[in-house]
């Protein structure tokens, strides 16, 4: 009987921390809505060739969100031949904090089947990702995209590896 009841316990208190840590990751996305909406905030930006090992069909950059030499955010925008990538990296303290990532496919021709050079409005993938002191700890996906084959990608390490390369791009300048 003492080992269900313990068993219980454990079971109220791993309900309860994981409760805890959605409204964590609530937390951190609200403050990023405010980071968006800082106006005061400098931008830097980086052409593809400056950031990316190789060229994509449509192009990319870099945007650097910063203040007083303190990145908050960074936009990485990838142009692939059926979409576009776009990565937002925020960050409290100069670490990583938050992910979002989308994935919009471009409008196609009905009769001919080119791209419009429009995106729709409707996500092919859109992922959240929460981080703390370098460990994703939350996150939620809808769609499909390069992370479900976990043995090819991890998006913990691709990320946090991502936004070190390009903080370390940004104090280069």
């Amino acid at each position: 009987m003492q080992k269900i009841f313990l068993a219980f316990l454990f079971l109220i208190n791993s309900t309860a921390s994981f409760a805890q840590l959605s409204v964590q990751a609530k937390q951190i996305e609200s403050a990023c809505k405010v980071i968006d909406k800082d106006s005061t905030l400098q931008k830097k930006v980086y052409e593809q060739e400056e950031f990316m090992d190789h060229a994509t069909d449509n192009g990319g950059s870099l945007t650097v969100y910063h203040k007083n030499g303190t990145v908050y955010r960074i936009t990485e925008w990838v142009g692939l031949s059926g979409d576009v990538v776009i990565i937002d990296y925020y960050f409290k303290a100069g670490k990583l904090v938050y992910v979002r990532d989308e994935e919009l496919p471009y409008e196609r021709n009905a009769v001919t089947g080119e791209t419009t050079g429009k995106f729709s409005k409707d996500s092919r993938f859109l992922g959240k990702y929460f981080f703390r002191n370098d460990k994703l700890f939350d996150g939620e996906s809808l769609g499909h995209n390069r992370f479900e084959d976990d043995s090819k990608h991890d998006p913990e390490k691709e990320f946090i590896e991502s936004a070190k390369k390009y903080l370390l791009l940004f104090n280069k300048r």
